[in-house]
């Protein structure tokens, strides 16, 4: 027998996010839902006393049902298989999840694969309700949503799915795309794979964790140190934010655009060199150290009282335009600033000058390592360090940290639909894989 299946269940919000699955304490299944091939449907909400034995029935005719099947069929169908297994049944069947197989006839391109999108694209006859949107719009749990319209909310979805089921297989019998019925049946396979690994999930040694956060926030902070002093010998007194893709082209490649709106159009990727030279030239000038001196104007003040007719001052003081209320000014001097690199083509422009891609960045590393440039050398190291620090500890120590269960355990997600190129991409925390 082939069966639709699709659940509801409560969403816990903790640590800035929304957290969907079984693990969470405070999470529960609200309804279960089933549609057979003949149209047969069963909706099943539970409450509170779900392992109590009011419940024992309902539980017993769900799994008889779940016992005559031999697919299982829906869309985002771990999700759902995850609850089924987390609150006590069995299902060791073949799986259709029509999600994914929407995925693989799109060839790689990125169309977006909810319920809602794919009805609507495939104008199908029952259309995804916004019951559950308006609800949780106004704060409401899913548990405290009316019944009948959960059960509607529920009973549309079932159908939307059958249908989406039909029309996919129905494309997967025509020879535009019946080479792809072999990975649709292997990528369904791997569902359940994928599912089994995430309810497991792996123990995670919170106390080495924090080791870890410890061990990376210090190099970060020597790392810090480090550019912070490094920054003034190479510009001077003028203050450079590093986050500032802008910022670090003008410090890297020691010039910056005349006009930053002419600028986005003066290049096109596969000029001639000698064309690209000549634009740079002229749409861009050369950064010089600077040394901060008290802004004779407002005195080192940062404002200025102007006098009246009369000869009073005025109450409140007035901005200084001179230094643009800062007290003091940024003088060049004759030495050029930064690290003099040549961005070798016209692909290396952008909108503020030139990248700073980790990309680009690795190759200045290996010319100034050829080119014995020590200084350069060391401070692009540490620009690249800070930023890999960066991503570790913000999406890994902090993704672990924030997606560790009550468990002990990460039950990381690792999602076959999310890339164009067929990877894995996992979710709580964020890899791709």
């Amino acid at each position: 027998m082939k069966l639709v299946l699709d659940v509801e269940n409560t969403v816990t919000d903790r640590d800035g996010k929304k957290h969907f699955d079984p693990f969470e304490p405070d999470n529960k299944l609200v309804m279960v839902g089933m549609l057979t091939e003949t149209g047969e449907e069963h909706l099943y909400r539970f409450d509170d006393y779900v392992f109590g034995t009011a419940c024992v029935g309902t539980k017993q005719k769900i799994q008889e049902v779940l016992d005559k099947t031999r697919l299982l069929i829906g869309h985002n169908i771990v999700h759902d298989l995850l609850w089924l297994w987390e609150t006590g049944y069995r299902y060791d069947g073949k799986v259709f999840d029509t999600m994914l197989g929407e995925y693989i006839l799109q060839r790689g391109q990125k169309k977006p694969l909810s319920l809602e999108a794919c009805a609507e694209r495939y104008n199908l006859n029952t259309k995804k309700q916004d019951t559950l949107k308006k609800y949780l719009k106004d704060g409401y749990g899913v548990d405290e949503i009316p019944k009948e319209e959960l059960s509607s909310y529920l009973s549309a979805d079932l159908k939307a799915t059958q249908e989406l089921y039909n029309e996919i297989t129905n494309k997967l019998a025509t020879e535009e795309y019946s080479r792809l019925n072999d990975t649709v049946n292997l990528t369904n396979s791997v569902a359940l794979t994928l599912a089994d690994i995430y309810r497991n999930g792996f123990s995670v040694d919170v106390a080495k964790l924090d080791d870890v956060r410890t061990q990376f926030t210090n190099e970060k902070k020597e790392i810090e140190d480090y550019l912070r002093k490094e920054v003034v010998n190479l510009m001077g007194h003028t203050p450079i934010n590093l986050n500032s893709p802008e910022q670090l082209s003008t410090m890297i490649y020691s010039r910056k655009p005349n006009s930053k709106t002419e600028w986005s159009v003066v290049f096109s990727p596969y000029m001639p060199i000698k064309e690209y030279k000549e634009k740079v030239k002229n749409n861009s000038t050369i950064v010089y150290k600077t040394e901060a001196k008290k802004c004779q104007t407002c005195k080192g003040v940062g404002s200025i009282r102007k006098v009246k007719k009369d000869g009073k001052p005025y109450a409140r003081p007035t901005k200084c335009n001179v230094c643009d209320s800062l007290g003091y000014m940024f003088i060049p001097t004759n030495k050029i600033a930064g690290l003099k690199f040549t961005p070798p083509n016209a692909k290396w422009v952008s909108a503020h000058g030139w990248s700073t891609s980790k990309t680009n960045l690795d190759y200045l590393l290996k010319v100034s390592r050829e080119k014995g440039m020590k200084q350069a050398e060391e401070f692009l190291s540490k620009v690249i360090r800070l930023s890999a620090l960066d991503t570790y500890l913000s999406s890994f120590v902090d993704g672990i940290q924030t997606n560790v269960k009550e468990d002990g355990k990460l039950h990381v997600k690792l999602l076959q639909h999310r890339t164009a190129t067929g990877r894995f991409s996992g979710a709580d925390p964020n890899i791709r894989v």
